[in-house]
């Protein structure tokens, strides 16, 4: 089976490539050119393939957005995994590149796939919980909920829009709305951590296992066509509050208590539990790992920063809250 990979090198896309290797797929890999990617590919080929055989075989450098470019990664291939996208905190930043590549990007993979002169490949694509929009009350999330990304969201209003277009397109699809994805190499401060709300539920999914996923999704004849919410199901459940509180202790810096709740935003933000996550896992067949066995990875991971952090405990919790838009911006209400 040839599969072509989009965003290959970020954490997902390169969980799903090592998949495929196991799967003895030959796959193709699409990916902005600049110098590091370049001179990332070799090693991860070698680092991610499956019995002394390179995770992938052929790697192409581009803009997605170029038709030509996009012709060219898709010849001859069985099935698109689309992973590339901009994503928050740049696609806030600059919602006018996230359209553009998100939304133009998935276009121009659409057109090249109904030119191919083969049968025509099927699509497979990453898609997001912030399709959903905010669902701090009602938080219990099914595939056929309204999708309704928050207001300013623009990264979210692309994945709609992306998804609206991929099924008008006549093109074989399976579609995966993904949830908040973990990864151990990953655990530097999050720029989006003061804006989910505290009481927020979220239902973790590691990225082996959204790899796993993906992997499935090009290939399975039951996944043709549907709509998946990705999530880790019941043993990857916690609410937001709690999650922090376990990471804050596993990095040494004693509970999460004290930084105050007004660092966080109110509301606005997505993320919930997945009513129907068990239902993608009994056709997919991707779960693995639990939030127990993240917590462990990230102890692992973290072990050597563990002991700096518990001597400047103080100093750290302090220099963290700092950092909140939403403590300066009522700071600044206050004066």
């Amino acid at each position: 089976m040839r599969v072509l990979v989009t965003g290959a090198f970020g954490n997902v896309g390169r969980s799903t490539i090592a998949a495929l290797a196991r799967k003895g797929a030959i796959v193709t890999i699409l990916e902005i050119d600049s110098r590091r990617n370049r001179r990332l590919a070799p090693h991860l080929a070698r680092d991610l393939g499956h019995g002394g055989t390179p995770a992938f075989s052929r790697a192409i450098f581009g803009d997605i957005r170029d038709p030509e470019v996009a012709a060219r990664a898709v010849a001859n291939q069985d099935a698109i995994i689309h992973l590339a996208a901009i994503i928050p905190p740049e696609a806030d930043r600059r919602p006018e590149l996230a359209h553009s590549v998100n939304v133009g990007g998935t276009a121009a993979l659409l057109e090249a796939a109904k030119a191919s002169t083969r049968p025509a490949p099927r699509l497979v694509f990453a898609s997001s919980i912030a399709a959903y929009g905010d669902r701090l009350k009602d938080f219990w999330i099914r595939t056929s909920d309204p999708l309704e990304p928050s207001p300013g969201d623009e990264y979210g209003k692309t994945k709609v829009e992306a998804e609206s277009m991929i099924r008008a397109s006549g093109l074989p699809f399976c579609i995966l709305r993904l949830t908040y994805i973990v990864w151990r190499k990953k655990l530097q401060r999050d720029p989006l951590m003061f804006h989910m709300p505290l009481s927020t539920r979220i239902e973790i999914c590691h990225t082996e296992d959204t790899g796993r996923a993906f992997a499935e999704a090009a290939a399975n004849p039951e996944a043709l066509g549907r709509t998946f919410d990705i999530g880790g199901g019941e043993n990857c459940r916690t609410n937001y509050r709690d999650y922090l509180d376990a990471m804050f202790r596993l990095f040494g810096l004693g509970g999460f208590g004290s930084v105050p709740e007004r660092a966080f935003a109110p509301s606005g933000f997505h993320c919930g539990w997945y009513a129907d996550s068990d239902e993608a896992d009994n056709i997919l067949g991707f779960r693995r790992k639990t939030l127990a066995d993240y917590y462990v990875e990230v102890a692992e991971e973290a072990a050597w920063k563990r002991i700096a952090a518990s001597i400047f405990r103080p100093f750290v919790r302090l220099s963290i809250a700092a950092k909140s838009p939403f403590m300066k911006r009522r700071s600044a209400v206050s004066l």
